[in-house]
Order: structure tokens, then sequence, then C-alpha cells
């Protein structure tokens, strides 16, 4: 079946990812597989959040710390959607968990609708075996919605600094993965490593940041409310 074969009931499909392919696209990954388990620790040693969606990101984080593993240890496809598709579904529950610190505009409104329209379609388009190395690029661009919320929250609540912080931190990683992916050698290959360590830490501690913010300011409304009805 030309690019999309199948053999053993097993799709055949080109790995990108440059330690494969510095050992002539063939696993295990030794080196990313082992550094996929620090996403696993890091919802269990940072602690996990009250809102609920901000939950489900720690769930499918330490979820896909696993996938990760097991994916770039076998470079299946079956490990390739694992480690993808949690990445995808965390992000969607980032970003309602986020929406749910706004007040309920028609504009929250409609970014719900477009997040929850376009995470099926996104999903589809990576199960795709030809457009397997667009992944990246295709990630990048469903988190870019994303950002731009974390740093409008982040100037609404007076807390960009320490937001900025932590997405360097996760740029950093970001970035070196890319490279890693673009130009392969010896040396760049080491940038998978620092995305499996980079970029889910900044993203999480902005997590973290806005859920005690946000039960913070719940708890001075309530605080308030109570002593009005007890004047």
């Amino acid at each position: 079946m030309s690019n999309n074969e199948q053999h053993h009931n097993t799709v055949v499909f080109e790995h990108n990812f440059c330690e494969s392919r510095l050992q002539d696209n063939k696993g295990p990954e030794y080196f990313n597989a082992v550094t996929s388990l620090f996403i696993t620790f890091i919802p269990l040693v940072l602690g996990i959040p009250n809102n609920s969606h901000f939950k489900k990101v720690s769930i499918l984080l330490i979820l896909n710390g696993f996938f990760s593993f097991y994916y770039h240890f076998t470079l299946t496809w079956l490990g390739k959607h694992l480690d993808e598709v949690t990445m995808f579904l965390a992000n969607f529950h980032y970003v309602v968990g986020l929406l749910e610190l706004y007040e309920r505009t028609k504009l929250i409104q409609y970014i719900e609708i477009m997040n929850t329209s376009t995470i099926p379609l996104i999903i589809a388009f990576n199960t795709v075996p030809e457009l397997d190395q667009y992944f990246p690029y295709v990630f990048a661009f469903y988190c870019s919605p994303t950002i731009i919320i974390i740093l409008d929250y982040s100037v609404n609540t007076q807390s960009l600094r320490s937001t900025m912080i932590n997405l360097s931190i996760t740029a950093t990683g970001a970035v070196c993965w890319l490279i890693s992916e673009n130009v392969c050698n010896e040396i760049t290959t080491y940038g998978h490593i620092l995305w499996h360590l980079c970029f889910p830490l900044g993203i999480y501690r902005i997590l973290l940041d806005f859920d005690k913010t946000f039960r913070n300011a719940i708890e001075i409304v309530v605080d308030d409310k109570f002593e009005e009805e007890t004047k």
C-alpha cells in the first residue's frame, strides 16, 4: 500500500526524531525515552491544581511521560498516538481551564467553540502517516492561542514577570526541539531531551500560578460575602 503500508498489522511510517535518524531510523531512542519520564514527575512533584480542567492536564502529563517513553523506545504507530494525542488533549484542557478564569463573554464562548471544533480536526490530521514530520509544527500552531491567552491573563492579574520567566523555560525547550528536527547532528540531537525537560516544566508552573491566583481571588470574594451577611 504505497506510503500507507501495513506489515503484520503495524503501520509503516518514517520517524523524524533526530536520535533515531542518527541510528539509520532505528530505535530504541534511549535518551529520548528515559528523559520522557521527567514529564510524568512534574505534576507529581510540583503538585496537582484544584481547577478541574487543570487537574486533567496534570493527569494527561503523568500519562504522557509513560506514553512518550513507550513511543521513543519502540517507535511504533501506537506509541506515536499515545504520546501525541495526550499532548493535544493536555493543551485542549489547558485552554478550557484558562477560559474558566474569565467572565462568560461572547468572545470567551467563541474561543471555547473554536477550541472544541479544532481538536478533532488536528487529531485526525495527525493520523495520516505521510504527514508525521509535520507534527511539531501542528502542535506549535495549536499551542499558539494558548500562549496568547496566558499572556492576556498575566497582564490582567499583574503576573506578567513570573509568566515570562516560565514561558522562557518553555520556549527554550520548544526551540531546542525544532532545531534538533531541522538541523540534526550529534550535538543537536540533545535538543529533544531539553524539550522533555523544559517545555512541560515552564507551562505547568504557569498553570499552578494561575490556579493559585484564581483560588485566592475566590476565597477573597467568599470572605467578603460572608462578612456582609454577618453584619
